[in-house]
């Protein structure tokens, strides 16, 4: 009965975070900034990241204002308006004194986009221009080419600042057009998924072949020819953590105190465009 009531427990796990893998949705109040670029859907390349982290804060150091790009996986059934008007507010992009701020977000799972714009930056960057800005991304979302997409809005967006305050923008694009994480490698989320499984497989006691059968086959009949390789996935898991690491790396990557600091407290008044693909 305890082997049992084990492997159901087991099992109650798995599919809590397969569909937080899955999913990806969180209320805006609990998503906390990681940087200028918060790739929470994990589907820009390790380069279009650097290039627009590096954007965003040469606009911040150059232009005085803040640029957030953030990608999620799920609205949680909210309208993105409201999701981008709250995770504005809970992060506060831009200074309290000016609100020249900018979120730029995607939910990828929902085929959605939304450009907010701060209360000081709208005499420039007006619904009219980042709904065409918008607009032009939507070839790119249709191919699913995320990292371009995003790279292409934030350039946009950028740009305009940076034209209004006069100064240039030096950062560097990638030489070759940055594609999707996602595009050409395993799914991060599977990956996870898979890391957990076989994690579970070695520490809750429930036999490994039962485990997997029950999964994937719906027997536990003959032996799985996962169970000796496994420990090779848990070395690969530790490797995916590495994913946080690459975060908390910005800091270093853009020390000396030019790194990001964390946003200023500003506010939007539901100005920009939103668009879907």
């Amino acid at each position: 009965m305890a082997f049992l009531c084990s492997g159901k427990t087991a099992l109650s796990t798995v599919l809590a975070l397969i569909s937080v893998i899955t999913l990806g949705g969180e209320p805006a109040a609990k998503l906390k900034p990681r940087g200028y670029v918060n790739d929470f859907a994990q589907v820009l390349s390790a380069d279009a990241t650097t290039y627009l982290e590096h954007l965003c804060i040469e606009t911040d150091q150059k232009a005085k204002a803040q640029v957030a790009v953030v990608t999620i996986h799920s609205l949680e059934g909210s309208d993105i308006e409201s999701y981008a008007v709250d995770l504005y507010k809970s992060w506060g992009i831009g200074s309290k004194a000016s609100n020249r701020g900018v979120l730029i977000l995607l939910a990828t799972g929902d085929h959605r986009y939304r450009i907010e714009v701060g209360y000081g930056l709208e005499p420039i960057l007006t619904d009219g221009k980042v709904g065409s800005f918008g607009r032009e991304a939507v070839p790119l979302l249709k191919q699913g080419d995320y990292s371009a997409a995003v790279t292409l809005l934030t350039q946009r967006v950028t740009d305009t600042i940076a034209a209004d305050a006069s100064v240039s923008l030096t950062s560097q694009a990638p030489r070759s057009p940055p594609s999707s994480a996602s595009g050409s490698t395993i799914p991060f989320g599977l990956i996870v998924l898979v890391g957990i499984v076989l994690f579970l497989l070695l520490f809750t006691g429930f036999g490994r072949w039962v485990l997997l059968g029950s999964l994937f086959s719906g027997r536990g009949r003959s032996r799985s020819p996962w169970g000796r390789g496994s420990t090779g996935w848990n070395g690969g898991l530790g490797g995916g953590a590495g994913f946080g690491g690459g975060s908390a790396g910005w800091g270093g990557g853009f020390g000396g105190g030019q790194g990001f600091g964390g946003f200023g407290g500003g506010s939007s008044g539901g100005g920009g465009a939103s668009g879907s693909w």
